[in-house]
């Protein structure tokens, strides 16, 4: 009972302050922590039992390691083995030599600098994650090359833990050839039993129509996994990581998560709430100079590194740069394997509150990076890169403005057919080759008049607008509209709201994103559904006309402009849209009623 009211007041504390502190520090984690920090004993001392934080460290690192091990995909580590220790391999084993070497010259202790350079060379895991996918860069390059990364961390982190016994003065059960070999041999015998136990026991559930029960058999698993570990004296984080890899190797992981991901938020800020009930300001306060120095000297260090090796091996600097600052803070990994090597009796306290508050600094101003380059950095960049005429090289009639995935195809089918043009992109550093085809690539920001001027946009009579940002490619055509009212434009445009928009301009040769892709798909449905293949070019010839005249016609209502406007997404339109289309269907159907069959109204309804 000593332990139920504190552990109530700090749930109900962190659903007051984590959404609070999320606000400024965007990301559930740093609310977390920082909620942390505010209840301990640094800031407000309203709780300060270090048993209770000590029980809510365990778990939460319990929790931290099994979810780690559910999203870890050792398939494709390996099979992307040689592109991830070509790169990311090479960024850890750096970024470690020259921490360890930091390290060791303040300390002057080999193996204090080995294990913090170690630690403090890995990133945090859901905080970039949740960064990202704020960002909706999950799906992008950056996205997956950072999940790739954090991968391969994860697989380190691993093996540290099961390393960092080996470093106790005092001898244990932990040392040796024989320990080694119990892992390897347990790790065998999990593989095994998710083949011939687990797995079974998900289809016998499957197949009694007792989905219900996954539940259960998820949390018997887990148990199951900790507590042969534990026999074998192995580590209970390494089992947590093992149980978490074992039940995403079945194939109802989608059922496990399903019912894991309501819990996943809790049961990690769990961890990040003890961390920051734990932290210590006693350092800040004592050597401020020492700690804010070597938060900024961690972050420029790890991004330096990274950045310089993504740049060396992508040759993309703004991907480089975005991927440095979003890997370069230390976190989840730092934490624990620090707090195994306190639990080892290797580090004292003297170098660990220290050590926590920089992991802790470098977290807090990774979101302000994030915020600095979008808003700062990445415009003064993109302004300041002017391209330079050159009078020697000829100017083509045609020029491409965007070579992303719309922009290549264009290409492509232009050169197929022996037309030679300019392409000008800020995004596509290595799209230079295509000069020795005849054609000509600028590599600037196609927002800047000077460099549409130096892309020859004076000799121009066929402009291709590809870009996919819907702000730029508005005044992109605005400008075009105004300065150059002959030219022939043909722009792409990322949704129908967009369309409207570029209408609006009196363009009107425009090509909507994915729509023609999508409108093969339904012409093959149709096809499914019973119609021929005659029948379902004529349905969607008929749609494509209806469509299109919805597109451009200017008789809005008041109350429809108001949603159009309000409603960038086209949420709000696709309803009327959907209504409309219906309506316009009915009227068509009682139309033609005299001349078609009854057999063919099912077609048209469709």
């Amino acid at each position: 009972m000593s332990l139920l009211l504190p552990i109530i007041f700090l749930l109900a504390a962190a659903l007051i302050f984590v959404p609070l502190t999320k606000r400024y520090a965007s990301t559930t984690v740093l609310g977390y922590l920082i909620t942390g920090l505010l209840l301990g004993s640094s800031v407000s001392g309203l709780i300060e039992d270090p048993h209770l934080i000590q029980q809510l460290l365990h778990v939460g690192m319990i929790a931290v390691m099994f979810f780690i091990g559910f999203a870890f995909r050792p398939l494709q580590l390996w099979a992307e083995r040689r592109g991830i220790l070509k790169n990311s391999g090479l960024q850890y084993l750096v970024t470690t030599i020259l921490l360890v070497g930091a390290c060791f010259i303040l300390f002057h202790q080999l193996l204090i600098s080995l294990i913090l350079g170690s630690a403090l060379a890995l990133s945090a895991v859901i905080l970039p994650q949740q960064l990202l996918q704020q960002k909706q860069q999950l799906n992008y390059k950056l996205g997956q090359v950072s999940l790739a990364t954090l991968q391969f961390q994860a697989f380190i982190a691993v093996i540290l833990i099961a390393l960092f016994p080996l470093l106790e003065d005092t001898a244990s059960t932990r040392h040796g050839i024989a320990y080694f070999a119990a892992i390897i041999a347990t790790i065998s015998g999990l593989f095994l039993a998710s083949r011939y136990l687990v797995r079974p026991a998900f289809r016998f559930l499957a197949h009694k129509n007792s989905i219900h029960l996954i539940p259960a058999l998820s949390l018997l698993v887990l148990l199951a996994v900790i507590l042969i570990m534990d026999i074998l004296n192995i580590h209970v984080l390494i089992a947590a990581f093992l149980a978490g890899l074992l039940l995403a190797e079945t194939e109802f992981k989608t059922e496990v998560e399903r019912i894991l991901d309501p819990f996943k938020d809790a049961a990690t800020g769990l961890f990040f709430l003890a961390i920051g009930l734990g932290l210590s300001l006693a350092p800040l306060t004592q050597t401020p100079l020492l700690i804010l120095a070597s938060i900024f000297t961690l972050v420029l260090i790890k991004a330096a590194v990274i950045g310089a090796i993504s740049y060396y091996q992508q040759r993309h600097a703004k991907l480089s740069t975005r991927f440095a600052i979003t890997l370069a803070q230390s976190g989840e990994f730092s934490f624990i394997l620090l707090k195994l090597a306190e639990s080892e009796n290797l580090l004292g306290k003297d170098l660990l509150e220290p050590a926590f508050l920089i992991i802790f600094g470098s977290m807090l101003f990774t979101p302000l990076l994030y915020e600095l380059f979008d808003r700062k950095i990445l415009p003064m960049l993109q302004k300041s890169k002017i391209a330079v005429v050159d009078a020697d090289v000829p100017q083509h009639p045609i020029l491409i403005i965007g070579f992303g995935r719309f922009g290549q195809v264009i290409a492509r089918a232009l050169h197929a057919q022996g037309k030679h043009f300019n392409v000008i992109d800020s995004n596509q550093p290595d799209a230079d080759f295509i000069e020795q085809y005849g054609h000509r690539f600028i590599d600037a920001d196609v927002t800047q008049v000077e460099n549409l001027r130096a892309a020859g946009i004076e000799y121009c009579k066929l402009l291709i607008v590809a870009i996919d940002d819907v702000e730029d490619s508005m005044n992109l055509a605005r400008h075009l509209r105004l300065n150059y009212p002959d030219l022939t434009l043909l722009v792409r445009a990322r949704d129908r709201h967009h369309a409207h928009l570029l209408h609006g301009l009196g363009i009107s040769q425009i090509w909507r994103e994915t729509y023609a892709s999508s409108l093969n798909m339904a012409q093959q449905a149709l096809i499914e559904t019973g119609l021929s293949s005659d029948e379902a070019e004529m349905q969607m010839t008929q749609f494509k006309q209806e469509d299109q005249r919805l597109l451009i016609q200017q008789h809005w209502t008041h109350d429809q402009q108001d949603m159009i406007e309000s409603y960038p997404n086209a949420i709000a339109e696709l309803e009327y849209l959907f209504a409309h289309t219906k309506t316009l269907h009915i009227d068509r159907v009682s139309n033609d009623q005299n001349t078609q069959s009854d057999a063919n109204s099912p077609n048209e309804a469709s």
